[in-house]
């Protein structure tokens, strides 16, 4: 059996070892189990613990941790994983498929396609054949004589 301290200031826990030994951790609660029996210290041992105690207990987690991944007594198909996640990616799946539908001129089509040019034609619409009478940059008034004189020639 596994004794949780919750009151630690985080503790990290993935989704396959909480499978693996039957871990449930209900928040709203605060009440942890581990295959339907809670794991919960009591509430005077909560109020006296200590720094020190609260890093045994995280060292006591992982230590067991190590020692039970060799000599599992789980079999595969004990595990099962929450329904709740497995709903969310379902959902966020069918979300993902909706975006991709309505902006399919964003994504690719295929591999091949991502990273490519989409090249649109482009042009200008002009009124007539004349040059545009804007210049095209500004210059001082002593570059602008400059460029007349040597234009002139």
């Amino acid at each position: 059996m596994y004794v949780l301290d919750h009151t630690l200031p985080y503790i990290i826990l993935g989704m396959p070892e909480l499978s693996k030994y039957g871990i449930t951790i209900d928040c709203s609660k605060q009440k942890i189990c581990q295959n339907g029996k809670n794991l919960n210290k009591s509430q005077n041992h909560k109020n006296h613990s200590n720094d020190k105690n609260k890093h045994n207990v995280s060292l006591h987690i992982s230590e067991c941790k190590q020692i039970n991944s060799h000599c599992s007594q789980t079999t595969e198909d004990q595990v099962h994983p929450p329904q709740s996640v497995t709903e969310n990616k379902c959902e966020l799946r069918k979300e993902i498929k909706n975006i991709i539908k309505n902006f399919d001129s964003v994504f690719s089509k295929d591999k091949y396609d991502v990273g490519a040019l989409r090249v649109e034609p482009q042009r200008i619409v002009l009124n007539s054949d004349l040059p545009v009478s804007l210049k095209p940059y500004r210059t001082s008034p002593v570059e602008e004589q400059e460029i007349k004189s040597q234009v002139e020639k």
